[in-house]
């Protein structure tokens, strides 16, 4: 999973992570797409079925560097099939990114991953 390659440590609404050098640039600042995944691993934890990101934003504040650095979500509504929420990532309590995700809620047997396709990994109606 991608929180065990990347060493994300998350729990209800938090993902916290060591950077290193293995998710900076040569400027030594953290990736903006490793800073998207652990802000989309904090909120979408708060969620207590099976979801897929729908929608994503990210805006970034100032960069993150190698250490330590926390992201923290929170439901701002939770409907039938959407879950809306909001996070933020911080390092030494300095806002860094903040953002954004709706999640659909998957029902039972809803959707399958079709491996059969020339495009594959494409989520299908059954």
């Amino acid at each position: 999973m991608l929180e065990d390659a990347l060493k994300i440590k998350f729990d209800k609404g938090v993902a916290e992570a060591e950077c290193d050098d293995n998710v900076t640039n040569v400027l030594g600042i953290v990736h903006g797409g490793f800073i998207t995944a652990l802000l989309d691993t904090a909120m979408g934890s708060l969620i207590e079925k099976k979801a897929v990101t729908v929608n994503l934003n990210v805006e970034f504040i100032e960069p993150a560097f190698k250490g330590m650095i926390r992201a923290e979500g929170r439901v701002v509504r939770y409907g039938n099939d959407l879950v809306f929420t909001e996070g933020a990532v911080y390092q030494d309590n300095r806002l860094v990114a903040r953002g954004s995700a709706i999640y659909f809620l998957l029902k039972e047997g809803q959707l399958r991953l079709d491996r059969s396709r020339k495009s594959s990994g494409i989520l299908h109606d059954k």
